[in-house]
């Protein structure tokens, strides 16, 4: 989820006819990667921002609501607008021509310090951990699938040099086999919905698609003890609590926002 300038019995009961509206989306999660007011910030679960944005008050104010703190950070790409673009843009391994961004190499020294030091960054703010993006690179169908034990080192070193950061993997189901032992959760974008970065459109996911979402998460909940958030996006409020009253119907915790995630949602 990149910031924008990203069984049986269970199944059965679901449906996408929805129920009445309600007032509020009252999401346990917020993803968010504009500037906005510390304040406003209160009892989520988790709490998930671009940790340029904020000073260290900043984030000791909204950990005082707020159970978990998480920094975004880019593992397999690395975009134009980042401070230390000059530096790795050389060292990539190709352009990802869809979101004007580069490919990382992570077995380059250079990369690895930056990343390292990135995340060093990030915990003296206060952030409890890290929201890890862009490692779909480095599973079976990414460009990147043959670093794919570079990217479990590189968690296994950041367990190690921040010993109980918690870090949320974005995606990449087909590597948790190696990275779940250094990861406290899983976050998978569009299980309710399905937009359309084509069309630029919000839309639902058609019930045969859903399904295969919620059985593919159910698998992971079964055989891995980590905790789940779904990542969903409307534009509307009529859409919003569809979403909503799909969502409740699943024991994870949810996000429902807008795609630029420039905001806290309003709707």
């Amino acid at each position: 989820m990149r910031p924008i300038k990203h069984i049986a019995s269970l199944l059965a009961l679901f449906s996408f006819t929805g129920l009445s509206c309600q007032e509020s989306i009252n999401s346990t999660v917020l993803v968010c990667y504009g500037k906005i007011n510390p304040d406003s910030v209160r009892n989520y679960k988790y709490v998930i921002l671009e940790s340029e944005q904020f000073n260290s008050f900043d984030v000791g104010l909204m950990k005082e609501s707020n159970e978990l703190l998480l920094g975004y950070i880019s593992l397999g790409e690395v975009s134009a607008n980042r401070n230390y673009f000059d530096l790795l843009k050389e060292r990539t391994l190709g352009k990802n021509e869809i979101w004007d961004s580069y490919y990382l190499n992570l077995r380059d020294s250079t990369t690895k310090r930056t990343l390292l030091g990135l995340v060093e960054k990030i915990r003296e703010k206060g952030f409890d951990g890290l929201f890890l993006d862009t490692v779909d690179a480095f599973g079976p169908w990414g460009p990147s699938s043959n670093q794919a034990n570079d990217y479990v080192s590189l968690l296994k070193e950041i367990t190690e040099q921040f010993p109980g950061i918690h870090l949320m993997q974005n995606s990449g189901i087909a590597l948790l086999p190696k990275s779940a032992p250094y990861v406290s959760s899983l976050a998978l974008e569009s299980v309710v919905t399905d937009y359309d970065f084509g069309k630029s459109a919000y839309r639902l996911r058609k019930t045969s698609g859903f399904n295969e979402r919620v059985k593919e998460l159910t698998e992971v909940d079964e055989q891995y003890d980590l905790s789940i958030v779904m990542i969903e996006y409307a534009n509307t409020k009529k859409m919003a609590n569809r979403v909503k009253n799909q969502a409740l119907n699943l024991p994870w915790d949810y996000f429902i926002g807008k795609i630029d995630l420039a905001e806290i949602p309003k709707y």
